[in-house]
């Protein structure tokens, strides 16, 4: 391994430092604080539920080898359901989670009326927020059985009878039955609408409040319905990304009664739990909630890394394609810049599946004048030398501390490296660091092979004009 990087520029790599800090993903309860501490978590009675219930237990089970890392806070989707093509078949994350039961604003002794569950997790927090009544509306008949089975065996049904909740589980067509002589007191449907669904709001009752995601050209927009003396106000929130409903669903909610269901969709194909993980996050806007602006960020900051780790291990293998999502989730929330929550993906990607990408990232999320923003670039280089990200991130650090003479070594590594497309870059920082220790021919040298690869630059526009005249 030494001789590989030696090779490529001669820098000393045993001069960089050593790890001191892992970030992983931190567990249920330091995530629920976190978000408290971020002010996106303002509601005591939302905070105390997520504190006694978490989405993990409502997943499927994790492949071997990562069942004791804490996927369950990360920002990714998880499943519930195999078949995860499905409508509602992600558990939702905690973001939305808040912002969803926020609105809502569930009361101790409400009734609440619950269309596309998606799992049993927003169920037991409606349970722990102190509904009296709950009916569990479910779309696929599979689904259903699965739900009630999941339900009993977590022994929700005792915490159920414990706190004085009743449960009820229905398939979609026949949930308009039997609905409180006063009418729901909250309604929340959880799949993408054409318009809101009357029949159902019409069940609701005074002062009364339904969050609904309807569908508009700018995307699904989640509405709160709120019914008052005068009728039904409805306001906007954000655009919540969620998957819409099969047709036969919205014909069953328009309905003012029962209805008979003549086709039932079910599972497509043969799906698998690996397959399920594999897949839920291939869309990386799906189920996100939020403005318009935040999601194309999002969705192009996901694909603007390419193909991943350039292993075919990840076809085969769901711990692999997990390590990319959180890899490729670290790298939004740098974006976005949330450096924590950023490292602790990064970390925990590094942790399944070691890439010198992920360690290269993580290293990115301290401040530069913090010795592990060097340590994980050793780390990414120690992974995988022909990395020259990493190169150029040590020589730029070497750069900004005063040593020119030093970080040169690194940049001439990123350079010669195979696995690096900023090439240009790297030449730029060669040219400003000959600059910096008064080699003109070279700066000159190094910034003409930069304009051949970034000839659009415009700063590196003014320091060619710079040198050129330093040598007229």
């Amino acid at each position: 391994m030494e001789d590989d990087w030696e090779g490529l520029g001669g820098a000393r790599l045993s001069d960089l430092p050593k790890i001191s800090r892992w970030p992983t993903l931190s567990d249920h309860v330091r995530m629920v604080q976190a978000f408290s501490e971020m002010g996106v978590l303002e509601s005591g009675a939302v905070h105390d539920a997520l504190l006694r219930s978490s989405r993990g237990y409502h997943a499927l089970p994790l492949p071997p080898g990562i069942d004791d890392l804490n996927i369950e806070t990360s920002a990714l989707r998880i499943p519930w359901w195999e078949d995860v093509s499905l409508h509602q078949s992600l558990l939702p994350g905690l973001y939305e989670t808040i912002q969803i039961l926020q609105a809502l604003d569930i009361h101790q002794g409400d009734d609440v009326l619950i269309v596309g569950p998606r799992g049993n997790w927003w169920t037991e927090l409606t349970m722990q927020l102190g509904a009296r009544r709950i009916r569990v509306v479910e779309t696929v008949e599979e689904r259903l059985d699965s739900l009630q089975t999941r339900w009993r065996g977590l022994r929700l049904d005792h915490v159920a009878d414990a706190l004085g909740c009743k449960l009820e589980w229905r398939m979609v067509g026949s949930h308009v039955d039997d609905s409180p002589l006063a009418g729901w007191d909250r309604i929340l449907i959880t799949g993408g609408v054409n318009e809101p669904p009357m029949a159902i709001l019409q069940t609701m009752a005074k002062g009364g409040c339904a969050i609904v995601p309807v569908m508009e050209d700018v995307g699904t927009m989640v509405q709160s319905v709120q019914r008052n003396e005068g009728g039904f106000m409805a306001k906007k929130m954000a655009i919540w990304n969620v998957d819409a409903f099969p047709e036969y669903v919205i014909e069953c909610l328009c309905a003012s009664e029962s209805i008979s269901i003549s086709e039932m969709e079910t599972s497509r194909g043969e799906w698998s739990v690996d397959a399920a993980w594999k897949a839920a996050n291939q869309d990386p806007i799906r189920d996100r909630l939020g403005p318009l602006i935040l999601l194309r960020l999002i969705e192009t900051t996901w694909d603007s890394l390419g193909t991943g780790f350039e292993s075919e291990e990840i076809r085969e293998d769901a711990r692999f394609s997990i390590a990319e999502d959180l890899f490729r989730m670290g790298h939004v929330l740098q974006r976005l810049g949330i450096s924590r929550l950023a490292a602790e993906h990064h970390g925990s990607s590094f942790r399944i599946a070691p890439s010198s990408e992920a360690a290269s990232f993580l290293g990115m999320t301290f401040r530069e004048d913090d010795l592990d923003s060097l340590a994980w670039q050793r780390k990414a280089i120690e992974t995988d030398p022909r990395f020259g990200g990493s190169w150029n991130e040590v020589g730029e650090a070497m750069l900004n501390r005063g040593d020119a003479k030093f970080s040169i070594e690194w940049f001439r590594g990123a350079i010669n490296s195979e696995k690096y497309g900023e090439r240009g870059v790297a030449w730029t920082n060669l040219a400003r660091a000959h600059l910096e220790l008064e080699q003109m021919n070279s700066a000159l040298f190094a910034a003409q092979e930069a304009a051949t690869l970034i000839p659009d630059d415009e700063d590196l526009q003014e320091l060619l004009e710079r040198l050129s005249e330093g040598l007229s």
